[in-house]
């Protein structure tokens, strides 16, 4: 952090403001204080770097002649920022629209975007909007993009920048390298996927996401994005693929219970899909699997290790095979990075002059709108420590008007931990929202639309409304960025959402993947949420004794619990909707796991929670000297309750994840992967 800097900056964008008429450079020299004290090169660097920012900020600086004649004479250019342009306008939100607001601020699980949208509600505070508002909706949607290559693209689509990439096509044999003009990213069917124009097919193309090879590359130049296109409907022409194939496998009993059809009572036609003894081995059971995508199958057959073979068809136990070897390749990979148990967090980005003043430009508005707010409170809202935000206050105190008199300067006290701001009515208005600001909210509350229960609510149309007329320059973003919310889980989403707001008790028939085992739960209910594609059920489970978050897509009934209605007691004493919802229980018996990720198996530290996590490329991270041949890998440092299901992944994962300590689960992993192998081999034909 530059505080220096920060009030150089800040001044400057309140002179900018006070003055109609605007200011010329060399009268912002004279009443800027740290540019009447440079040199005449220093001045030029430290003007033009400030403009920069101010721009880059999406602040709306002009500058304009006193006379058109003599627009290249920089004597004569003055520099100005318009209110108008800048302030938010004066719209105004009720209670309902600040409840769906937070919601939809709340649905993106993507960095960049979660931050634009967080940003953009504490901006809404001076208009009605409650960030600290509880939602209480009962159900609450995610959105994530684990892909590595959502964020390049995204930028690269804000910017216009053309990009390449390698990509892997189902049906070809090695990638290939793609140059394409990104016009939209959307997700759609589970999958995110890009859309733009392919410059070696000189045509619009798609590319799923989970397909890319390598990294986004930004190359040089610019395009225009079609006049009329939207992602959404771009991708409205993909039908997703009803299973057109048939595999046989054999499962050993007792095993692959989320591969085998439904038990009883199939219709005659589906007998034949029933699992019966394999002829050729008693100890297996065979029975077959409707499939769509080689891939997908694969993907998940490999995770289920030795227990399951792949009978026909034969291009699907070869994908089965090269996840298993790809597997044992990197298990046996040297020199490895160092398993260090105390590996570091991720080193933090280090804060600029700009994040500081954009806080600073949030920071006034809301303060000037809730005199006497509570320190502590107010930083934890703006995500900061209560140091930082009175080294804020400090600085706030020492800027104002042009001259920077008793009377000009912004006054600010905190004394007993309320802050009272005045005297700063050039900063008194929010910014008006960011493209990134405002797209993620009308994108977040356009995928509400089709949640059920929230989607009806009229809140969600008229903020809409009022967030697409206050902030009109992010249409551009709203067309290229488009997010579906996850699919209800069978139809059980409305069952259990009315059972969330009824308060009844419930009895779930529960698939546990990892042991293989259906479980029945009694359970308190109290909310439903997505995240990664997947809804879940939270609530106390009383075979746990414990909170717990069951898939829907794993629950295989659901009935009442007799007439027995939730503890309330205890719901408010564990739910805490003011925070982020947890997808993983924490507990003191966590085991401490470190995993290897490839550069596609990233997604694992940001699914899992990773608790700390080092770049394995880098020689000063992984101890080995070779830091070179694991650029992109990432060392993870994991807690999870058990550590039966990590085999699986190193399977599923099919050389894209490996785990290094403990030592004991490094070599049950290990030996999962040799037994896989050698039930795989010997399926093959001799």
């Amino acid at each position: 952090m530059a505080p220096k800097r920060t009030e150089r900056l800040l001044n400057l964008l309140i002179a900018l403001l006070e003055r109609k008429q605007g200011y010329s450079k060399e009268e912002l020299r004279r009443v800027i204080p740290p540019y009447a004290a440079a040199g005449d090169e220093a001045f030029e660097r430290m003007f033009e770097r400030d403009k920069a920012d101010l721009r880059d900020l999406g602040l709306p600086l002009e500058s304009f002649s006193d006379d058109s004649y003599f627009d290249a004479d920089l004597h004569t250019v003055r520099y100005r920022i318009d209110p108008h342009r800048y302030r938010l306008p004066a719209v105004r939100f009720t209670t309902d629209e600040s409840a769906v607001l937070n919601l939809a601020s709340r649905m993106w699980q993507q960095a960049s975007l979660s931050s634009a949208a967080g940003r953009a509600v504490r901006k809404l505070s001076a208009r009605g909007v409650d960030p600290g508002q509880d939602v209480l909706l009962g159900v609450e949607p995610r959105i994530r993009a684990t892909e590595p290559a959502f964020g390049p693209l995204l930028e690269a689509i804000v910017r216009r920048r053309p990009v390449s990439f390698g990509y892997q096509r189902p049906e070809a044999e090695a990638p290939q390298t793609r140059r394409l003009q990104p016009w939209g990213i959307g997700n759609r069917f589970g999958h995110w996927y890009v859309v733009g124009h392919d410059e070696d097919r000189d045509a619009e193309r798609t590319f799923r996401l989970s397909r890319m090879t390598t990294p986004v590359v930004s190359r040089p130049g610019t395009y225009t994005i079609p006049e009329g296109f939207t992602v959404a409907g771009a991708l409205a022409s993909l039908v997703q693929r009803t299973p057109s194939e048939i595999a046989t496998v054999a499962a050993r009993p007792g095993t692959a219970l989320s591969l085998r059809p439904p038990a009883g009572g199939e219709p005659a036609a589906e007998a034949e899909a029933a699992p019966h003894p394999d002829p050729a081995d008693p100890d297996w059971e065979r029975f077959t699997v409707p499939y769509s995508d080689t891939e997908i199958l694969a993907e998940e057959l490999a995770g289920h290790g030795p227990h399951v073979r792949v009978l026909d068809p034969p291009t699907l136990r070869d994908a089965v095979v090269r996840r298993l070897r790809a597997a044992r390749d990197l298990a046996d990979r040297a020199p490895v990075p160092r398993a260090d148990r105390d590996a570091p967090a991720p080193p933090r980005t280090q804060r600029t002059s700009r994040d500081d003043l954009t806080r600073l430009l949030d920071l006034v508005p809301y303060l000037m709108e809730h005199p006497g707010a509570d320190l502590a409170a107010t930083a934890r809202l703006f995500a900061i420590t209560p140091a930082q935000l009175v080294k804020d206050l400090e600085l706030l105190f020492v800027c104002g008007l042009p001259g920077y008199g008793p009377d000009q300067l912004i006054d600010a006290s905190w004394e007993e931990g309320a802050i009272y701001l005045g005297n700063a009515d050039e900063l008194s208005e929010p910014v008006r929202l960011s493209v990134d600001e405002a797209g993620a909210l009308i994108v977040g509350l356009q995928a509400l639309g089709a949640v059920p229960g929230i989607g009806q609510r009229p809140a969600v149309e008229s903020a809409l409304a009022k967030i697409s007329s206050a902030a009109s320059d992010a249409i551009d973003l709203t067309a290229s960025l488009h997010a579906d919310v996850a699919g209800d889980g069978d139809g059980l989403l409305p069952t259990l959402q009315r059972d969330v707001r009824d308060g009844r008790r419930v009895v779930l028939e529960y698939l546990v993947p990892h042991r293989d085992e259906v479980t029945r739960r009694s359970v308190d209910p109290w909310r439903l949420f997505s995240a990664n594609d997947v809804w879940y059920l939270q609530g106390w489970c009383y075979r746990s004794g414990g909170v717990r978050n069951f898939r829907l897509d794993r629950i295989r009934s659901v009935s009442p619990d007799g007439d027995a209605l939730v503890d309330r007691e205890r719901i408010a004493e564990h739910d805490r909707t003011d925070t982020e919802v947890e997808l993983f229980t924490r507990s003191e018996d966590d085991v401490e796991v470190t995993v290897l990720l490839s550069p596609r198996g990233r997604w694992v530290a940001d699914h899992f929670d990773a608790e700390a996590a080092v770049e394995a490329g880098n020689p000063a991270g992984d101890g080995t000297g070779d830091g070179a041949s694991w650029d992109g890998w990432l060392l993870a440092r994991l807690r999870v309750g058990t550590t039966a299901w990590l085999p699986g992944l190193t399977t599923r994962a099919g050389g894209d994840v490996r785990v290094l300590a403990p030592d004991d689960v490094s070599a049950a992993c290990s030996t999962w992967i040799d037994d896989a192998l050698a039930v795989a081999n010997a399926t093959l034909p001799s």
